[in-house]
């Protein structure tokens, strides 16, 4: 397997010191420096826990015992990043850990969300909250169901493993209809169509272009990490009307897709106007100015 590919490998014992060292060396491998912003965060987050669970919940007395050392594996897996964990814990434990991770396994994301935020906001004891939040909280950054193999030593002992995988993070779209005040937005990089079109009047304009922005930096991150070969990138703005308070907002969103642009990948943005609608021409002229980005200018013949 290539060493890229792996991006930590370690089998001893774990304690917080330990785990700041692995977490340094990890974020310093070169597969993990490749892994776009979102994936690298969520996987960060899962080794972090794994390894905290570790230090907290290892059998102490089977430490010793060279074949039940704590292990951490981290590494790429064709399109998904693989995790494995494992420690000994005392048989006696593991059936209260089954039930509770197939509970949460049971679980969709909604509910476990609705869960998750329930039990952390309860007042309880550390050994209460501590294995049920851990399994929560891996399965919400992974997306995947959180799997284990079970490895009996002795009477005593138990191998206990987690396995768990994050997808590579796939860029979100963002899709709002038309209403009669708000425009109909389209940002969709699966079928690379990107569109915002109608009349922009929302009752609550930072609620409404708050989001828009959101995805627009998810989207700049995405692109810096995309190979330059990647499609051609084109923005239709095609506006009826859009108030003042719209006005900025769209203009924060055109000066998003200018610094994507000013770092050289391949975005073209198309302003269109009706042919006798000279000031909406010339406010897209004037959006091109500030954002420092080179507009299209399509004119529209009127129905």
């Amino acid at each position: 397997m290539p060493e890229s590919n792996i991006f930590l490998d370690y089998t001893g014992p774990v304690d917080y010191k330990i785990i700041d060292l692995l977490l340094k060396k990890l974020k310093k491998t070169e597969g993990f420096i490749n892994l776009d912003k979102t994936t690298g965060k969520r996987v960060y987050a899962i080794v972090v826990e794994c390894t905290e669970n570790i230090a907290k919940h290892s059998a102490k007395k089977a430490v010793g015992i060279s074949a039940l050392k704590p292990s951490v594996l981290v590494r790429k897996y064709m399109d998904k990043i693989l995790i494995r964990a494992g420690n000994p814990i005392s048989i006696n434990r593991i059936g209260e850990i089954i039930r509770r991770l197939n509970q949460v396994n049971l679980l969709d994301e909604n509910a476990l969300k609705t869960l998750y935020e329930k039990k952390i906001n309860k007042e309880a004891k550390q050994e209460e909250n501590g294995a049920g939040l851990g399994f929560m909280l891996l399965k919400l950054k992974s997306g995947n169901k959180v799997e284990y193999n079970l490895t009996r030593f002795n009477e005593e002992y138990t191998y206990f493993e987690l396995i768990i995988t994050v997808n590579e993070y796939i860029m979100r779209k963002l899709i709002i209809d038309q209403t009669t005040n708000s425009p109909k937005v389209i940002l969709d990089p699966d079928k690379n169509r990107f569109e915002i079109s109608g009349e922009s009047r929302p009752p609550d304009v930072t609620a409404f272009y708050d989001e828009i922005l959101r995805w627009a930096d998810d989207y700049t991150i995405h692109l810096s990490k995309a190979d330059e070969s990647h499609d051609p990138v084109e923005f239709n703005l095609d506006f009826e009307y859009f108030n003042s308070s719209s006005a900025k907002y769209i203009l924060d969103f055109c000066k998003q897709i200018g610094t994507i642009h000013s770092k050289g990948k391949n975005i073209t943005v198309k302003w269109h106007y009706e042919d006798d609608d000279m000031d909406m021409l010339e406010v897209g002229r004037e959006m091109s100015r500030m954002a420092k980005i080179p507009f299209e200018y399509i004119r529209k013949e009127m129905k």
